[in-house]
């Protein structure tokens, strides 16, 4: 029976051998047809920086790898992977970061990174708030005047190198139009482009609020809007933001008086009474908005008016701690450019 079944075996055997060697040659490329080696350039996920520091230049954003795996599996994962630093890695200058691990890499794929490091440039910026200045064109018509103007925010923050912050004192917006103006207006502008290699920290729209009124003498019960509310009391530590920035006023007076006496000669405060305590780290009292009670101070010249009505009389105060302080500012200075209210001859609240 064996002897039979070996000479059958034993027939033929050289073309039953080639038949072999051929099967295997297939069964070889068929498997290897399966099985993709390509390179392929990933994402680098780079930290995000803390304090004052900056990626300077954009850093590389991908870098070379070779895979190796199952030709679906690899074309599939492959947009899954990307480069990973080590934050502790990356120091101030320029420096060639090691390149830690390739994350998103399924089990039985073969990753060979074709390059170790990137290049990296950190750099120190700096802050600095600076203020806004506006600039008018033309005037409006015959018996109109511009009394006053708000702009908000008044100040802004600039990030940069500290060794361009320091050319930079003031911000002039782009100029705004009086022609044809006989009323009060609004109007939004955008900072203009800045040096190279300073941003501004936030909103680049600011509102400009113009203040345009008649050339008139009045006597007996009038109006007036636009009167601008100031801080009065305020901890240089902290920015209060207020609810309303202008309250209106109606006011009764024997003699003539004219509106721009008026909206000169009358100012509306409220106390920004809240303190920052550098020991605890936070504002104190913690409640917050603080609502205020505005305040009417009037100028010797309008010591003769009466005033009726203020709206609104109350107004809602929010304080945040500032990014920066600046060391040649007066710690006595409430921020509003004028006398406490003890030094003005006559008011009313």
């Amino acid at each position: 029976m064996i002897l039979k079944l070996l000479g059958k075996i034993s027939r033929n055997w050289k073309a039953k051998l080639v038949s072999l060697i051929i099967a295997s040659i297939f069964y070889v490329n068929l498997q290897n047809s399966k099985v993709l080696i390509k390179t392929i350039n990933v994402p680098v996920d780079y930290p995000k920086l803390s304090g004052n520091l900056n990626y300077s230049k954009n850093p590389e954003k991908t870098i070379p790898i070779r895979v190796e795996g199952l030709k679906d599996v690899v074309n599939y994962y492959s947009q899954f992977m990307k480069a990973v630093i080590d934050p502790e890695d990356v120091q101030l200058g320029v420096t060639e970061v090691p390149i830690k691990k390739i994350v998103g890499v399924p089990s039985g794929v073969k990753v060979t990174k074709l390059k170790k490091t990137v290049p990296v440039e950190i750099e120190s910026r700096g802050l600095k708030v600076v203020p806004l200045e506006v600039v008018f064109e033309g005037a409006p018509p015959a018996n109109f005047e511009k009394l006053t103007q708000i702009v908000s925010p008044q100040k802004i923050t600039l990030s940069g190198k500290p060794q361009d912050l320091e050319k930079i004192t003031k911000v002039i917006l782009p100029e705004i139009s009086l022609m044809d103006k006989k009323e009060p207006f609004a109007k939004t502008v955008r900072i203009p482009e800045l040096p190279k290699g300073v941003s501004v920290l936030g909103s680049r729209d600011v509102t400009v609020n113009v203040n345009i009124i008649p050339l008139s003498y009045k006597t007996g019960e009038q109006t007036a809007a636009g009167i601008p509310i100031v801080c009065s009391g305020s901890d240089v530590r902290l920015d209060a933001e207020l609810s309303e920035e202008q309250v209106a006023i109606r006011y009764f007076s024997l003699k003539p008086i004219r509106s721009a006496q008026i909206l000169t000669g009358i100012t509306a405060q409220v106390p920004c009474n809240y303190i920052f305590d550098p020991v605890k780290n936070k504002i104190i009292p913690e409640l917050q908005p603080q609502v205020a009670k505005v305040r009417i101070i009037k100028s010797k010249d309008l010591k003769g008016i009466e005033i009726l009505q203020i709206s609104p009389e109350k107004i809602e105060i929010r304080y945040k701690v500032k990014e920066q302080q600046n060391p040649d500012s007066d710690p006595t200075d409430d921020g509003t450019g004028m006398d406490g209210p003890g030094n003005v001859p006559s008011d009313r609240s």
